[in-house]
């Protein structure tokens, strides 16, 4: 069944976006940024686009650079069925094709299959601080965007606002208003409340005070037997008083009274009542008031809805369980760009805190992640609270997918990756690099234990084999026994004088699980000889580990840089100050 979609929408002058242009996906968007990036802007231009009244007031602010004069557009073009009423208009609405990106002519040779006919949609903000609704026709006139034709286009929207009760309640053109589309409540309403006597229900003094307004309009030929009544007015509706009520306790309370949550969920609940009509929803911070288990629970409602669903969002319960959704960013210079599924999905699941952060720092593996964190609370104290987020991207591979989709997306972010013999084409990670510079730190050879343990010398082998909690030293010891083939009791002592020279490769050998070719077809020998990476580096603790013994034996000096650059990359990225 086709229903309403945006296939792309156009801010120009809008608030904070003087030019944008974004191709929402069918089914669920979800919108990432930072703090005032104009994720909500976004979504309120579209729901100006489909405001279902025309009581919207406009303000300066409204108007890029508050340049009034210089109006603004929002134009969108869009998917709209017949049951929508479009070819029912008073003026005929002629459709555009779409080809793929825009709306474009329709194609005059018969002999082409005809392209998906779209329609053309345009709100102006004028200098006047009015609003214009208009439909582009193909020849570039315009025809009269009507309401009713966009209360039918249909557009459920759950504001960030606290506050927000409006499809709650009766208002013109809202969800309740929709559902129940009785139109004779109005009338009604107004026939019952009229035969209300308010006066009868005056003080004494207050009855006589009307009494005696209601002789002097008599005597000035004015319309007499004056009383009170409810009454409407500009701007004012009797059916806004109206709204859904429910019992708690025993007493009957109107639902805009409930929590923020509740009322959130019953909008939704609403909308996915109405018969025949699968709306547009746009829901701005989907988490606000609700509980991670009633953001997943909602997530999934809006998925079963095969409705275009447009969603802004700093949770990552919203983000972990919104799997085959699409994800955009906007960044801070107002670009919008998806985020490829096929190389971010895993990690969405795993650890989506990646996508929210103000800086993602995407590590190869777990050695690189703890060694990572270790530099930044010697070099940004409080790193986490300035928004910065290290994350495991789980081997070379995914790091390098990561890194990718995060470069298309528009994400601020940086890299610390091994260079391994069989990774993946050096052309793409040029163009990673080309992209984050300093930002990425990526060794010109082998992994981090490869290039960090050489600078230790013999001397500084009891350290080394020696781990904070001295849980993993003995085993740490066999790990070298075995490789070097002995038995029997072993200490520091005879591991060093059966190594010899090759102590420190031995070691590296051990902190990498290296496999030699001669032991590779005996499997278990070889799963349990690569298994020895683990008892030394090969974890987050032995990361942060690795990191304090290369500054505690003065190994920094050595490495400073190579990781300085990366260091101040990641500060001038945050705008980060040295606090004294």
């Amino acid at each position: 069944m086709a229903f309403p979609a945006i296939l792309c929408v156009r801010l120009e002058r809008f608030r904070g976006f003087e030019s944008l242009t974004w191709h929402p996906a069918p089914g669920m968007n979800i919108i990432l940024g930072g703090g005032n990036a104009g994720k909500s802007t976004l979504l309120e231009a579209i729901g100006l686009l489909l405001h279902p009244t025309n009581s919207y007031t406009l303000s300066d602010s409204d108007y890029w650079q508050r340049e009034v004069e210089e109006e603004f557009c929002i134009e969108a073009v869009m998917q709209l069925p017949d049951s929508t009423g479009i070819n029912r208009q008073s003026t005929v609405a002629w459709p555009w094709e779409w080809d793929g990106t825009d709306a474009v002519l329709p194609l005059l040779d018969g002999d082409e299959s005809p392209r998906q006919p779209v329609y053309k949609i345009q709100v102006r903000g004028t200098a006047d601080l009015e609003l214009i609704h208009e439909l582009v026709q193909p020849d570039g006139s315009t025809i009269h965007f009507s309401t009713a034709l966009r209360r039918n286009i249909g557009l459920v929207r759950l504001a960030g606002d606290d506050k927000n009760d409006r499809d709650l309640r009766l208002i013109q053109g809202s969800g309740l208003d929709r559902l129940l589309a009785d139109k004779g409540l109005r009338a009604k309403l107004g026939r019952k409340i009229a035969l209300d006597s308010v006066e009868d229900e005056l003080s004494p003094e207050a009855q006589a005070k009307l009494s005696e307004l209601d002789t002097k309009f008599g005597e000035r030929a004015l319309p007499t037997e004056l009383g009170l009544g409810f009454v409407g007015g500009a701007g004012l509706s009797i059916n806004a008083l109206v709204g859904l009520t429910a019992k708690k306790s025993a007493v009957v309370l109107p639902l805009s009274s409930w929590g923020s949550g509740t009322r959130r969920l019953a909008a939704l609940a609403i909308a996915d009542t109405l018969q025949d009509q699968t709306p547009i929803t746009l829901v701005d911070e989907l988490e606000r008031g609700l509980e991670p288990y009633r953001q997943r629970r909602l997530v999934h409602s809006l998925r079963e809805n095969a409705a275009q669903t447009l969603i802004t969002t700093h949770s990552p319960a919203v983000l972990s369980t919104a799997a085959g959704s699409v994800l955009w960013y906007v960044d801070a210079k107002g670009a919008i760009g998806a985020l490829p599924a096929d190389k971010i999905a895993t990690h969405q699941a795993l650890d989506p805190e990646t996508f929210l952060a103000r800086l993602a720092v995407v590590a190869e593996g777990a050695t690189e992640t703890g060694f990572v964190k270790t530099l930044l609370s010697r070099f940004l104290p409080n790193w986490e609270d300035e928004g910065v987020h290290v994350t495991d991207a789980g081997g070379n591979d995914n790091v390098l997918k990561l890194l990718e989709a995060m470069t298309s997306g528009g994400l601020r972010f940086a890299g610390f990756a091994d260079c391994e013999p069989a990774s993946p084409s050096p052309t793409r990670w040029g163009t990673v690099k080309a992209h984050l510079g300093d930002l990425l730190l990526r060794w010109e050879q082998g992994c981090l234990e490869e290039n960090i343990l050489p600078l230790f010398k013999p001397e500084h082998f009891e350290q080394l084999v020696t781990d904070p909690e001295e849980v993993k030293r003995g085993m740490r010891l066999r790990s070298l026994a075995d490789r070097l083939g002995m038995t029997g009791e072993v200490t520091t002592q005879t591991i060093q004088d059966e190594a010899g020279d090759q102590l420190m490769q031995l070691v590296i050998q051990a902190a990498t699980g290296m496999v030699p070719v001669d032991i590779k077809d005996d499997k278990q020998k070889a799963k349990n000889w690569k298994g020895h990476a683990t008892l030394w580096f090969k974890t987050v603790n032995g990361g942060h580990e690795l990191a304090e013994k290369m500054f505690s034996l003065d190994i920094w000096p050595k490495v400073e840089p190579k990781l300085l650059p990366f260091i101040n990359a990641l500060k001038a990225t945050i705008g980060y100050e040295e606090r004294a």
